[in-house]
């Protein structure tokens, strides 16, 4: 083929003259298939493709290679991840406050499905948000991220039954809310008997938890008598009841059960115990040590003119853990 101008010779297809530069516009055009556009089309398009880490050749669509077991789609992954991890989540919610029905009407129930709540949790935290890392990638800080990435609050609705317009909005998982209500136990509760029982040498072994019922109904607290030791007489018991009664004297219960080793053994309602530790406060002996073990026994109706002074506050310890091989010192006396 010679150029038209300069009459050099060029191969056949040339865009240009080698000679002058001039375009020749009548060259042929490249076949399809030759064509550097067509090989850049779409990958929908495209039946298979090249995995971009083994070359082995991959369908379209893939999510992983079937070669080499890399991720293909990131997104996709992501995407996926996201929505287990939401229905995961939201059968933990459900499972949750199901159990916190039941545990009023069937403890067992209650107690249950609470628990499969709170595995459903772990669960929804164990399923990886991010795909697994690829082998040739190493980042400072990934494990800083995978850990942040894991523990992201997310939003929750569960429609209420009776208002179908309406929705129940949770942030987090049941295991947040139940990490919550322990803490507000520890803080509210325990460690203000457990200053109590730190602040006098005479309840030196002596252990006692003090929670709201099943840890998550604040209306009633939960006074547990766990242990006694050999030094500890029944007025030890009572004055550490009465000191932690003066501690919560401020605040408005409904209910304060007196229990023993997990056992409820006696209940006071929440005006008598908050009038308990104002009587204590202001050193009236008469009432909490002698006026109140009346009120409060099992006994009181029928026994409370019967007994002596000493023998009603006797009887409301035995009532309350004297039955227990253990607390011989109440069958002893004061």
């Amino acid at each position: 083929m010679r150029c038209p101008e300069c009459k050099a010779p060029n191969e056949p297809g040339s865009a240009a003259c080698c000679g002058c530069g001039l375009i020749l516009l009548n060259a042929a055009p490249k076949r399809r298939a030759e064509d550097y556009a067509g090989q850049k089309r779409r990958v929908a398009d495209r039946e298979v493709l090249p995995c971009p880490f083994c070359n082995g050749e991959i369908e379209s669509k893939a999510i992983r290679c079937q070669h080499c077991s890399e991720i293909i789609n990131d997104d996709y992954y992501r995407e996926r991840a996201r929505r287990v991890r939401g229905r995961v989540n939201y059968a933990s919610w459900v499972a949750y406050l199901f159990g916190l029905g039941a545990l009023l009407v069937f403890r067992p129930v209650g107690i249950v499905s609470i628990a499969a709540g709170l595995i459903l949790s772990i669960v929804y935290y164990a399923i990886p948000v991010e795909p697994p890392p690829k082998p040739r990638q190493t980042r400072r800080g990934a494990l800083g991220r995978f850990i942040l990435g894991q523990l992201r609050l997310e939003r929750v609705g569960i429609p209420i039954p009776t208002l179908r317009s309406k929705k129940l909005i949770f942030v987090g998982t049941p295991l947040v809310a139940a990490l919550i209500g322990y803490s507000a136990n520890i803080f509210l509760l325990q460690r203000p008997v457990d200053q109590v029982l730190a602040g006098n040498d005479a309840f030196r072994g002596m252990k006692v938890s003090a929670h709201y019922e099943y840890w998550i109904i604040p209306g009633v607290i939960v006074y547990d008598l766990k242990e006694l030791s050999f030094r500890q007489t029944p007025i030890d018991v009572h004055t550490a009841l009465l000191e932690f009664a003066r501690t919560m004297r401020d605040k408005r219960y409904r209910r304060v059960d007196l229990s023993y080793r997990g056992a409820r053994k006696l209940s006071i309602d929440g005006e008598s115990f908050s009038r308990l530790g104002h009587e204590y406060e202001n050193r009236n002996f008469e009432y909490v040590l002698y006026q109140f073990p009346r009120l409060a026994g099992t006994d009181a109706g029928e026994a409370g003119t019967a007994l002596s002074d000493r023998d009603a506050l006797l009887r409301f310890h035995r009532e309350w853990y004297g039955d227990d091989p253990m607390t011989r010192t109440v069958a002893g006396g004061l």
